[in-house]
Formats: structure tokens, C-alpha cells, sequence
């Protein structure tokens, strides 16, 4: 009896002591097939970089906690925030934030987007297809499109400052009564907005200034004047409404003005730029791209902006005549990230859905401090059907998902009504489904390109391989460990073990490479 308990004992412990030695149940179902790191995808490194902090987290070094505390220190120096804005963790930027920075605060997620055409023809047939996608993700909750596009492309300025500082004394004089120095004040306000209307996202301060104008032209008198201002206000708000509150004068005044607007002549606005393919926004709203004629415009006088990714944004004003055809001519001159977005263009038209793309897409998303890059490609098939692909790719997360659609081409002002078009910008901006890991991206992509260092015969469905059970080399280890075991309990059986304690026992380390 005592031979047979001490038996079982001994085996059920070398048995189980081979998880303690390295091999665990996953190691166990491990493929032998190829490994990530072996293609030199770039992708492999964020993964090494994870790893290796997370081996050093708890363990920093003296000379390292002295070097944060000298940051610390200097960054208290510097910084006049809140206490609670001191002990959060600050975002990994440049070590001077510009004027333009302290002032832009996303409202969602900060994305790139990228449209690529595949010819000049594409360019002309379908760029108000693509234009209806960059309208969608404008009007996106999760993600502020156009604020980080402006944030991005604009250089360094503290004209917002100078404008609200303007604008808030207007509105002192205004509440005093001193009318004409805060109409004043207003329109040295509004120049600071027209002056830099290549670099405003939101329109919602600079149609208040507009509105405030309006109101003071409207007490002092000066019809015209207020007409002009309030017809420019509704411009940029259609169905506007003045959220502070004015005289029964200014509000009987202003509601004039816009029961006399339904009756506006409309013209024409003929877009073109040095680039084809950039988003032409009229009074802060998408239009269409360049190059692009605009019908059935207002009359009176409309800003503009012409967007595209590694250019500097142009923008002005434009006065639209009933019945005839104002003209834009732009010219978009590069800036600093304008090689980087050339180049995952590139990636774009020759390999869509790459590795290399999503590389490139995930270096321009870091070195803008981007959280996600959205890219769309359009190419025409010899029948005129658009063949349409896009993918969003979460940066943060190491993640993207995909969408692709072939469709009869919309016609131009109809495309907003196209079935396919809305399931397909859905799928990749509404949706926060489908997204998959970016290295199973690089697993399709091997597979593609026969990088598996695994026999074709041998490369199989998994549902088809066999169980770790019924592998040979998993009984070959247990019947050595059970063997053992027997052997260790026939000696103990016969009163022949020494000793005790830490010891005793058996055990065998097994570490498969």
C-alpha cells in the first residue's frame, strides 16, 4: 500500500513540474511555422519596444529618476497651469507648443486623412465621390478632421489671440453703449479672420463677430451696412440664429434681412488649384475638389479655403454676381510633411493595403502626433465603374480595418444619395467595429508572398492539424517523466530514499526553442 501511494505521488509531481520549467499549455500548441520578426516589416519594433519597458518598469535607475525630476522641475518653472494639469501626464510633443497649438483643441480624435486618384481622368469623374467622404468624416463625431488638418498645415500664429481680444473688448464697448467704438473693435476682429482665413476650422466666432457688426450698423442707422453684415452672416449660417441676446430693433431688423434672402440671385464659382484633388470648402463647409465648378452659389461675398494634405492651405473671399461665374486660381506650396504624404501616396497607387503602406501611414501619423490616418483610393475601370477602397487605421491601438466598393459612378450633386457610397463610408468612419491587429495584416501578406519557412504540404487549415495531444514528442516526454517515476517509487517503495525536505522528489526541465 505504502509502495503504491508514494508511486502516484511521484508521478503526478514530475508530471507537473514540467510547467514550472518553461512550457506552458500555449508553448505547447505553438506552430513552428515562421515568426513576425523574421520578415523586417518595421512593424516588429513597436512590439520589442513594449517589451523591453515593460521589463524596466519598476526598475529605473538613479541617474534616470534624477533626469525626471530635473525635467519636472523645469517644467514647473515654465508652465502656469493647474495643479491637477501639473500631476497628468503631458502628451509626448515638441518642447515649445506654438501659438496655433495652445489655441487647437480637438473635439475627437486628431486624423489625417489622404485621397488618392489613380489618373487625371479619375481626378475629374469622381472627385465629388470622394468629396462626399471627406464631408462625412467632417461631420464625424469621433474624429476632428478638419481641425487637425488646420492645426497641421498652418504655421505659427497668435492671430486667434489678437481676434478674441478684439472681439471681447467690442462686445464691452457694445454692452456700454459706446456703438461705434465697439463696431470698431469688430471689424478690426473680423480682419484678423480674413486675413488668416487659410488657417480657420470652426466659422462659429468669426459669423458672431460678423453678427455683432450687423447689430451696431443696425442702432446707429446705417441700413446698408447692417444689411451687408447680417446677409454674411447667414451665409455662413443658413438657418443661424444669434445665441446672445439683442434689442427687439436688431432682431426685427435681422429678420428682414433673411425673409428678403429666399429671394437672392444665384452664380457660379469655377475652383482650380496648382494640385488636383484638394478639398475646396466654401463659408467652413466641403464642396468638392479641385478642379470643380460650383453652381447655384449666392450672391454677396463667400470665403473660401483649398485643403491638401503636404501643402500649405490657400484662402480668401469671393464675390458671386447673379447669373455669372466667379473664378479661384490658388497656388499650395509644400510644407514639412509634404515628402511623407507624397510618399505613402505613392505606396497608395502601387500596392493599396501593403504592409509598406500602413507603415508609411502609421511614421506620418507619429511625426504629426496624429491618432488615426484615414486613406482612399479611387480608379476608374474601363466600363466606368468606380472601384472605391479605403482603410482607417487606429495608430494608437496598432489597428485598422478596411472597406471596398464597385459601383456605377453618381452623378455630380447626386452622390450623397449613392447606396454604396454610404455603406462604404459607414463601414470605415461610423462604425467602431472590424478593426483587426496590423500584424494580421503582415500574416495575410506573408502567406501572399510564400514567406512561411513551413513546407506547402505541411501549410494547412488549423481546424486540420492534430490536437497536442496525438503528438508524438509530448508522450516521448511523458513517458520519460512516468518512467522515472516508477523508478523513484520502486526505490522509495523499498526504503531506500535519504533524506527529505526540498530535496526529495523528481523533476525535469524542458525548454523547446
Amino acid at each position: 500500500m505504502r509502495f503504491t501511494v508514494v508511486y502516484l505521488i511521484l508521478v503526478s509531481f514530475t508530471f507537473l513540474s514540467l510547467t514550472p520549467a518553461g512550457v506552458s499549455l500555449a508553448e505547447l500548441r505553438a506552430d513552428d511555422g515562421f515568426e513576425l520578426d523574421e520578415l523586417d516589416l518595421g512593424l516588429e519594433d513597436d512590439e520589442e519596444e513594449e517589451e523591453d519597458s515593460s521589463a524596466k518598469k519598476g526598475k529605473k535607475s538613479e541617474e534616470d529618476e534624477e533626469l525626471d525630476e530635473e525635467e519636472s522641475s523645469e517644467d514647473s518653472e515654465d508652465s502656469e497651469s493647474s495643479e491637477d494639469e501639473e500631476e497628468s501626464p503631458a502628451p509626448k510633443k515638441s518642447a515649445k507648443k506654438t501659438d496655433d497649438e495652445e489655441d487647437y483643441a480637438a473635439s475627437g480624435k486628431k486624423i489625417m486623412a489622404v485621397y488618392v486618384f489613380e489618373n487625371s481622368h479619375t481626378v475629374k469623374a469622381a472627385s465629388h465621390v470622394v468629396a462626399e467622404t471627406a464631408s462625412r468624416l467632417a461631420a464625424s463625431k469621433d474624429y476632428d478632421y478638419v481641425g487637425t488638418e488646420v492645426a497641421v498645415s498652418s504655421s505659427s500664429s497668435s492671430w486667434l489671440k489678437n481676434a478674441k481680444k478684439e472681439f471681447e473688448e467690442g462686445k464691452a464697448l457694445y454692452n456700454d453703449l459706446g456703438i461705434e467704438e465697439a463696431a470698431e473693435k469688430f471689424k478690426s476682429a473680423l480682419k484678423y479672420f480674413e486675413d488668416n482665413i487659410d488657417k480657420v476650422s470652426d466659422m462659429s466666432l468669426m459669423s458672431e463677430i460678423i453678427f455683432y457688426l450687423g447689430a451696431s450698423y443696425s442702432l446707429i442707422d446705417e441700413e446698408e451696412q447692417a444689411e451687408s453684415y447680417f446677409s454674411l452672416y447667414l451665409t455662413i449660417n443658413p438657418d443661424g440664429q444669434p445665441e446672445d441676446s439683442f434689442s427687439d430693433e436688431v432682431m426685427s431688423a435681422f429678420d428682414g434681412m433673411k425673409r428678403n434672402r429666399r429671394s437672392t440671385g444665384k452664380g457660379s464659382v469655377k475652383v482650380q488649384s496648382n494640385t488636383d484633388g484638394a478639398l475646396v470648402f466654401i463659408d467652413g463647409r466641403i464642396v468638392g475638389m479641385t478642379p470643380a465648378t460650383l453652381r447655384g452659389v449666392s450672391e454677396g461675398k463667400h470665403y473660401y479655403r483649398i485643403h491638401k494634405n503636404g501643402f500649405r492651405a490657400a484662402g480668401g473671399s469671393v464675390s458671386v454676381r447673379s447669373g455669372k461665374t466667379a473664378s479661384i486660381n490658388e497656388t499650395l506650396t509644400k510644407n514639412p510633411s509634404a515628402s511623407a504624404v507624397a510618399e505613402l501616396e505613392e505606396e497608395m497607387k502601387s500596392g493599396f493595403g501593403s504592409v509598406a503602406m500602413v507603415r508609411k501611414a502609421t511614421d506620418l501619423a507619429e511625426d504629426n502626433n496624429l491618432s488615426n490616418v484615414f486613406v482612399v483610393k479611387a480608379s476608374l475601370g474601363a466600363d466606368e465603374r468606380l472601384k472605391y477602397q479605403g482603410y482607417m487605421i487606429d495608430c494608437d491601438k496598432k489597428e485598422f480595418k478596411k472597406s471596398e466598393a464597385v459601383f456605377d459612378l453618381p452623378e455630380k450633386g447626386a452622390a450623397s444619395k449613392s447606396v454604396s457610397l454610404n455603406q462604404f463610408n459607414k463601414a470605415l468612419i461610423d462604425d467602431p467595429y472590424e478593426y483587426k491587429a496590423i500584424s494580421d495584416l503582415l500574416m495575410e501578406e506573408a502567406d501572399l508572398l510564400g514567406l512561411s519557412d513551413k513546407p506547402a504540404e505541411n501549410q494547412k487549415d488549423d481546424k486540420e492539424k492534430k490536437p497536442v495531444y496525438k503528438e508524438w514528442w509530448l508522450w516521448t516526454v511523458v513517458g520519460v517523466v512516468v518512467a522515472g517515476g516508477v523508478a523513484a517509487g520502486v526505490v522509495c517503495g523499498l526504503g531506500k530514499c535519504t533524506g527529505g525536505g526540498s530535496g526529495s522528489g523528481a523533476s525535469l526541465d524542458v525548454n523547446f526553442q
